[in-house]
């Protein structure tokens, strides 16, 4: 039988690091496989290229491989603390919300697990909603977010 997989969203914030353990808990709970997404959204990458003077290639080569480190870093750190747990950590380029749902969609994903900021959301969250509002109204399975403190 397949395993059962669990996508977390991760974007390093306090909230998404809660997530990152509470699916780290749940997959071991369920012997279910992790799926660790982090989505850059590389609007406005030509022009801080252009700007910086350094091929757009370049500055998103750049930029990935500092993500990659990071991701690795606070994986490896969760895990110290939630015991191994078979981990897939994939970095998509595009928006946030759209690239978990892609993803979700593609592995067939048991559960989604997001975290959010709760009630301190800034004006811009309250007008256009939060990554983790977009993929609650189209998520393909259950969504379970994490709030923040």
């Amino acid at each position: 039988m397949d395993h059962p997989w669990i996508l977390v969203g991760l974007d390093f914030s306090g909230p998404s690091t809660r997530a990152l353990d509470q699916a780290l808990s749940l997959a071991r709970e369920r012997d279910a496989h992790l799926l660790i997404v982090h989505a850059i959204d590389g609007e406005g990458l030509k022009e801080t290229a252009h700007l910086a003077e350094i091929p757009e290639r370049d500055l998103r080569e750049k930029l990935e491989k500092e993500r990659r480190k990071r991701m690795e870093e606070v994986v490896a750190e969760a895990r110290g603390r939630s015991g191994d747990v078979p981990c897939q950590v994939l970095i998509a380029w595009g928006r946030p919300f759209q690239e978990i749902l892609r993803r979700a969609a593609e592995y067939a994903v048991n559960l989604i697990v997001l975290g959010t900021a709760g009630r301190s959301a800034d004006l811009e969250r309250a007008l256009f909603g939060s990554t983790a509002e977009k993929v609650l109204r189209a998520a393909p399975c259950p969504v379970l977010c994490v709030p923040g403190d």
